[in-house]
């Protein structure tokens, strides 16, 4: 399915140790880019929904492609995103105001890269060493409910740390500022 949300366990349980130097809006936004050409399959009922996006060198030119565009989409996203928690009186879940390059490229070449390491794990139509290899190494190397469920608790793990982090520096207002 394009676009789940599973993908997101990996830059969540990321985030926290990284934090200014990893943006998850930019992750989000690879994500979004590697999933249009499967979901153009689904549109165009395709035998083969995982094509040249979802190789290491598609990879690699998504992530740029994103990395270029991501600042502003991100700086937009994050305004709005501290607008809404002053608002609710939750300053101390505030993120800094832009991203860093570094943040939209560590985010942007995560998020395909692993994109593609997870998605080779469960899809028979993925060649990741294309042109190169037909071969997909990573193929049935976890069962499906277990990929779901590795990518869960990334999720709640992630989210978590990220919390306690934001709360026990939330009396020090430039440790919880990290985006």
């Amino acid at each position: 399915m394009p676009f789940t949300p599973f993908h997101l366990g990996a830059a969540l349980i990321v985030k926290p140790a990284a934090q200014r130097n990893f943006s998850v809006l930019s992750f989000g936004l690879a994500q979004l880019a590697m999933d249009i050409e499967p979901m153009v399959g689904m549109i165009r009922n395709s035998d083969v929904l995982h094509g040249p996006s979802h190789t290491v060198i598609g990879a690699l030119f998504i992530a740029f492609i994103v990395a270029w565009m991501a600042p502003s989409i991100c700086n937009l996203i994050l305004r709005r995103y501290n607008l809404e928690v002053r608002f609710l009186g939750l300053e101390w879940l505030q993120e800094p105001d832009s991203v860093t390059r570094t943040a939209v490229m560590t985010g942007a070449f995560f998020g395909t890269l692993s994109h593609i390491i997870l998605d080779s794990l469960m899809h028979f139509d993925i060649h990741p060493l294309a042109p190169f290899s037909d071969a997909n190494p990573l193929l049935n190397r976890v069962s499906v409910d277990g990929l779901y469920q590795l990518c869960t608790v990334a999720v709640l793990v992630g989210v978590a740390a990220w919390l306690a982090l934001k709360w026990m520096g939330r009396a020090v207002p430039e440790l919880h500022r990290g985006e």
